[in-house]
C-alpha cells in the first residue's frame, strides 16, 4: 500500500464589597461561601486582549501584563485559605490576541531552594515537579474535553488533550506552545503562548472555562485559583468563566471532533463546523506533514451537517502523528493532532482463545482481531486451512468478514483431542495483505479449558 494525495485587568467579575459595617461584610462574605460550597455559579474572567504580544522570555516585563487579566487568589484544594509556610503569592497573568493565548504566572517562593524540577524533557512526569498547570476547555460549559499544560521551575512542558470524561489522556497531542521559565532568589516564573489554532476550539462565542493550580512539592500543598472548594485539579464544572472571547475575532471552530477508529485502509474524521462555515476555505489530512487528503472550498461547502473527511492509514504510518488542518485562505485556524503509536502491528490478529472442549458434530467460532477496513469497491477476504499433527488437512475454507473480529467456524466432525495449525491468509481483491498462524488445542475434558 503506497500513500497518495487525493485531491482570556480585572480580577474576575466579582462584585468588591462597598463599605458596609462589620456585621453586614461578615454576613455577605458568609453568604458568599456558603453559596461557592453548595455548588453555586463558578467565577467568571473577562478576557484580556492586547496588540503588544509579550516576548516569551520568563521575565514578565511586557506592559501586556499590566493590562492583563489577573488571578492572584490561590488557596489549598478543598477550600481553605493558606497560612503559616504555605502562605505564598501565586498571581497569573492571561491576555490574548488573534493568534495566541498568553499566559504569565509568577509563584512566590521562599524555599527557592529546595524546588523540585527533576523533568526536562518535552512530555515527561513535571506534575511530579513543582509545576503550574493550566487547563483550558475551548467549548460552551458542560463539556469535558479540555487542554492541559504543566511546566515545572525548569521550563519543562507537559501538554495532553482529554477527549472526554473517562477516556486517557492523549500525550501525543501538540499544543505548538511556547514557554520559558526564570528561576530567581525568592520565585520563579512562567511565560507561555499558545496558538489558538492549536486548541480544540469548539465556540467561538459565549463563554469557555479554564483552571490554573500549582503544586507546591516544597511544603507539600497544592493551590488552586478556583473560588468553589474542589478536591482535585480536574473538576470541569467549578472551573471559572472566561468571557470576551469574541475578541478573538476566531472564525470557526470544530465541534464533536472524531478522527475515526484508526484501522488500517479506509478510516473517517466527523465534526461539526461551529461559526462561520464559509470561512473554510480548504482541508488537509496529514501524516507526519506530507498531505494524505486535501479538500477544496466547494468539497466543503456542499456539506451539511456533520462532515465526513475520508482518509487511509497504512502500516508504515505506524508510529507517525496524524493531523487534521482547517484554512480561511493561507490563514491555519484548527490543526487537530494525535499521534499513532497505539494503531496494532499487524492487520489481523491472533484469537485469545487457544484451548476448546471437543464436542463431536459441534463448532466454536474463532474470532480474529481485524485492524484494516474493507469497502464495497475492495473487500475483504480471509481465507484459511486447519492442519494436524500430522501435517492432514482437516478443514479449510474462506469467509468475507464485514468488521472486527473476523470469524471461523470450526466444525468438530473428525477432529480428535490434540493440537492444530489454523493457517489464515488476509486478501484483498488478488493483493495479499496479511499471512498469520495459530496454534490451538482441543481437548477431551473440560477442566483442561480452563487451565
Amino acid at each position: 500500500m503506497e500513500a497518495e494525495v487525493t485531491n482570556l485587568r480585572g480580577r474576575g467579575e466579582r462584585q468588591l464589597m462597598p463599605a458596609l459595617g462589620t456585621c453586614r461584610a461578615l454576613l455577605a462574605l458568609t453568604c458568599l461561601l456558603v453559596a461557592a460550597s453548595r455548588g453555586g455559579d463558578p467565577e467568571s474572567y473577562e478576557l484580556a486582549f492586547t496588540k503588544r504580544p509579550p516576548v516569551i522570555d520568563g521575565k514578565l516585563t511586557d506592559p501586556c501584563w499590566q493590562s492583563a487579566t489577573v488571578l492572584d487568589r490561590f488557596v489549598k484544594l478543598g477550600g481553605k485559605a493558606l497560612s503559616g509556610e504555605e502562605k505564598v503569592l501565586t498571581r497569573a497573568h492571561i491576555t490574548a490576541d488573534q493568534e495566541h493565548l498568553y499566559f504569565g504566572i509568577l509563584c512566590e517562593e521562599p524555599l527557592i531552594e529546595k524546588l523540585t524540577m527533576r523533568h526536562t524533557e518535552r512530555d515527561s512526569a513535571v506534575w511530579k515537579d513543582d509545576d503550574v498547570e493550566i487547563m483550558v476547555v475551548p467549548c460552551e460549559r458542560g463539556e469535558d474535553r479540555y487542554v492541559q499544560l504543566a511546566v515545572n521551575p525548569a521550563g519543562a512542558l507537559m501538554d495532553a488533550f482529554l477527549p472526554g470524561q473517562g477516556m486517557p489522556l492523549e500525550m501525543g497531542y501538540d499544543s505548538g506552545a511556547t514557554v520559558k521559565a526564570l528561576v530567581g532568589k525568592q520565585d520563579w516564573t512562567v511565560e507561555m503562548a499558545v496558538p489558538l489554532a492549536n486548541l480544540p476550539i469548539e465556540a467561538v462565542e459565549g463563554a469557555w472555562s479554564f483552571h490554573i493550580a500549582r503544586a507546591r512539592r516544597t511544603t507539600g500543598s497544592y493551590l488552586t485559583s478556583l473560588m468553589t472548594p474542589v478536591s482535585g485539579f480536574h473538576s470541569l464544572p467549578a472551573y471559572a468563566g472566561l468571557t470576551g472571547i469574541e475578541k478573538l475575532k476566531f472564525p470557526l471552530g470544530l465541534k464533536a471532533f472524531s478522527f475515526g477508529q484508526f484501522t488500517y485502509g479506509q478510516n473517517t474524521c466527523t465534526f461539526k463546523v461551529a461559526g462561520a462555515k464559509a470561512k473554510l476555505t480548504s482541508m488537509a489530512i496529514e501524516v507526519d506533514g506530507s498531505p494524505r487528503m486535501l479538500f477544496d472550498s466547494a468539497a466543503l461547502q456542499i456539506m451539511t451537517g456533520t462532515m465526513q473527511l475520508p482518509y487511509t492509514l497504512m502500516p508504515t504510518d505506524r508510529g507517525k502523528s496524524l493531523a487534521v488542518k482547517a484554512f480561511s485562505g493561507t490563514r491555519l485556524l484548527q490543526s487537530r493532532m494525535i499521534s499513532l503509536n497505539g494503531m496494532p502491528e499487524k492487520m489481523l490478529g491472533t484469537s485469545s482463545r487457544a484451548v476448546f472442549m471437543l464436542y463431536p458434530g459441534h463448532f466454536v467460532e474463532l474470532e480474529l482481531p481485524l485492524h484494516i477496513a474493507g469497502s464495497a469497491d475492495a473487500p475483504l477476504t480471509l481465507e484459511w486451512k486447519a492442519t494436524g499433527e500430522d501435517g492432514q488437512t482437516l478443514g479449510q475454507g474462506m469467509t468475507s468478514p464485514a468488521g472486527s473480529p473476523a470469524r471461523i467456524r470450526l466444525y468438530w466432525r473428525s477432529w480428535r483431542p490434540g493440537m492444530y495449525t489454523i493457517d489464515c491468509r488476509l486478501l484483498r481483491g488478488k493483493e495479499e495483505l496479511a499471512r498469520q498462524q495459530q496454534q490451538i488445542r482441543l481437548a477431551a475434558n473440560p477442566w483442561e479449558v480452563s487451565q
